[in-house]
């Protein structure tokens, strides 16, 4: 993942880590992902996962005005100035 996320940032895009609580704890050494946000996919009615991210994935049946079908809904978690 690391090597992946530095290649996306070579090219002047902001990478990000996408996964699941499976993902996170199983497949991922989140210690040495910290530089980069965390797109964390769960379909629950609160994120399950204990760990931190900055991106949910919060549903795979969304309705978009001019979309054909269902599509991903996403949430981006932005803190307060000063926290």
């Amino acid at each position: 993942a690391i090597a992946f996320c530095e290649k996306i940032k070579e090219t002047g895009y902001t990478p990000a880590v996408y996964c699941n609580m499976m993902w996170e704890a199983y497949k991922l050494d989140l210690s040495k992902l910290e530089s980069y946000d965390i797109w964390y996919a769960d379909y629950e009615a609160t994120p399950q996962t204990p760990y931190a991210f900055s991106f949910w994935q919060y549903s795979e049946k969304g309705n978009v005005a001019g979309v054909t079908g269902e599509v991903d809904m996403n949430l981006q978690l932005i803190g307060k100035a000063g926290d």
